[in-house]
C-alpha cells in the first residue's frame, strides 16, 4: 500500500489462530505495518550484506532508471518485486496497521478446512496443513 512517499507492507495474521515459537522467534506480530523499500542492485552494500556480486536482480532500464542513484526506492511500480535476486529492506513502522495507515482490515473467519491460502498454494490440504500449523524453527 503506497502511503505518503513510501510503500508500507501491512498485514494481519489469520492463521494459525494463537503463534508460535517460530513467530516469537523471529518477531511476527498477530499486526503489523513496515515501511518496504527495494535495493539497488547497482549500489554498493556493506561487506557480508546482500547478494554477492553478479548476483544481484537485473531490472530492465525502465525499472533501473526508477532508482536515480538512490540505494533503495519504494515499491513503486509493484512490477519491482517480480524479479529474481530483487533485495528488500523491511523497517519496523507500527504495531498497529490500521491506526496508522487509516485503514481496516476485514479478517476472514477462516479455519484450517476452509482458508483460501489453502487452496491457492493448490497442494492438498494434508501436505500444506502441517507446515502451517506446526511449522517449527530450526
Amino acid at each position: 500500500m503506497c502511503h505518503g512517499d513510501h510503500t508500507h507492507l501491512a498485514y494481519l495474521i489469520e492463521l494459525p489462530k494463537r503463534l508460535g515459537p517460530t513467530e516469537r522467534d523471529l518477531i511476527i506480530k498477530p499486526e503489523a505495518s513496515d515501511i518496504v523499500a527495494v535495493r539497488n542492485p547497482e549500489s554498493p552494500h556493506p561487506p557480508n550484506a546482500g547478494r554477492s556480486f553478479g548476483r544481484e536482480a537485473r531490472f530492465p532500464p525502465e525499472l533501473q532508471e526508477r532508482f536515480a542513484g538512490r540505494r533503495f526506492i519504494p515499491v513503486d511500480p509493484v512490477e519491482l518485486l517480480d524479479y529474481e535476486r530483487a533485495e528488500l529492506i523491511l523497517i519496523g513502522a507500527a504495531e498497529n496497521a490500521e491506526k496508522e495507515l487509516g485503514t481496516e482490515f476485514k479478517p476472514d473467519d477462516e479455519s484450517e478446512h476452509t482458508a483460501d491460502v489453502l487452496r491457492d498454494l493448490k497442494l492438498p490440504r494434508e501436505i500444506a496443513r502441517e507446515p502451517l500449523f506446526e511449522g517449527r524453527w530450526k
